[in-house]
């Protein structure tokens, strides 16, 4: 005689390595580094403190993996939209798009990233800071062509004040869209992209008002 039932299959390790992954990015965006535990994050997971501990050894270094994997995911998504085909204002609309799509799909990510908790340790706040800086180095070596036609030298100080308006401006209306959900993507996405270019050409010089 046989017993039917439901047999709970072992997942493989790569499966359980990326719901560890999730699960630490969801726990360390909503209560920081210094007040998550890794048993906390395990029962998240849905495995044991033992497993977790096969994958990565300490929680410094899973919060670490994640900051790079999230970092690396926002970048190729960011990325495909500003060095994409078409012309100038289609590329940054496709660029406010991706960021807009990678805000509202993944909200814990965004949090991380740009907001992140400050972690009570020096040195991995630094490397938070180095993700940061490099996300922006990043975004000014895609955009120089288009900064360059805007008559604003990509290497100047000028570029990184560009720059850095565009990042947390962008990031800004992500913000503002998550509280407004009734509106659609194409809304934001178009208000955004036309502002935003209308304002670049002219970012080579200041004219006085006529």
């Amino acid at each position: 005689m046989t017993t039917t039932g439901t047999v709970r299959r072992r997942l493989s390790a790569p499966v359980r390595r990326q719901r560890i992954e999730a699960a630490a990015v969801e726990v360390f965006a909503e209560r920081g580094y210094d007040a998550s535990s890794v048993g906390e994050i395990a029962v998240a997971a849905g495995v044991t403190r033992t497993v977790l501990y096969d994958h990565f050894r300490s929680k410094r270094e899973l919060y670490l993996q994640v900051l790079e994997s999230q970092n690396a995911a926002m970048l190729a998504e960011v990325g495909a939209g500003i060095t994409g085909a078409g012309a100038g204002p289609d590329r940054l609309r496709s660029t406010v798009t991706a960021y807009l799509t990678f805000a509202r799909a993944r909200p814990a990510s965004r949090r991380l990233l740009v907001d992140p908790i400050p972690t009570g340790d020096p040195e991995l706040d630094r490397v938070i800071g180095a993700f940061r800086s490099a996300r922006t180095q990043a975004v000014a070596a895609m955009l120089a062509p288009d900064l360059a036609l805007s008559g604003v030298d990509p290497g100047s100080t000028a570029s990184s004040v560009v720059v850095e308006l565009l990042i947390t401006g962008v990031d800004g209306v992500a913000r503002w869209w998550q509280e407004h959900p009734g509106v659609t993507l194409e809304e934001v996405a178009d208000a955004a992209a036309r502002l935003l270019w209308n304002g670049l050409p002219r970012s080579g010089g200041l004219d006085a008002p006529g």
